[in-house]
């Protein structure tokens, strides 16, 4: 019986050193996630705050574009009106000018003006805005 006993405290002691090491082994694990989660939670913040001060350029740059664009109708507004005040000047800028779209136009005709007129990104522009971009 004595044999049996040894065997018995043996396995026993076997099995316990394996549960000491799987306790130890969920310990470290449980540390190791510990220390992703803050990281985690440090890059979110990190994440937000780049999402905040990218918004914010876009915003300052569609600011930008949208001024730029109406200074640019403007001027061309103003020289239009300048040939149109001037006598001389009239028939000369008239023969060479453009041709003023029109709605009925197509989009084909439309891209070859704005084309002609040195229009920027013309040829992804839809017939609304290849319209606004020539008046």
């Amino acid at each position: 019986m004595s044999s049996k006993n040894d065997k018995k405290a043996h396995g026993t002691g076997k099995a316990e050193r394996k549960l000491a090491a799987a306790n130890s082994s969920v310990e470290a694990l449980t540390a190791e996630v510990k220390v992703l989660r803050t990281q985690v939670k440090t890059l979110q913040a990190d994440a937000e705050k780049h999402k905040s001060r990218v918004q914010k350029i876009r915003a300052n740059a569609e600011k930008a574009i949208a001024k730029a664009t109406a200074k640019r109708k403007k001027a061309k507004a103003r020289a239009r009106q300048a040939i149109a005040d001037h006598p001389r000047a009239e028939p000369r800028a008239l023969k060479d000018a453009p041709e003023l779209p029109q709605p009925s136009w197509t989009v084909t005709r439309l891209r070859a003006a704005a084309k002609d007129q040195g229009v920027a990104g013309y040829s992804r522009m839809r017939k609304d805005q290849l319209l606004s971009e020539l008046v």
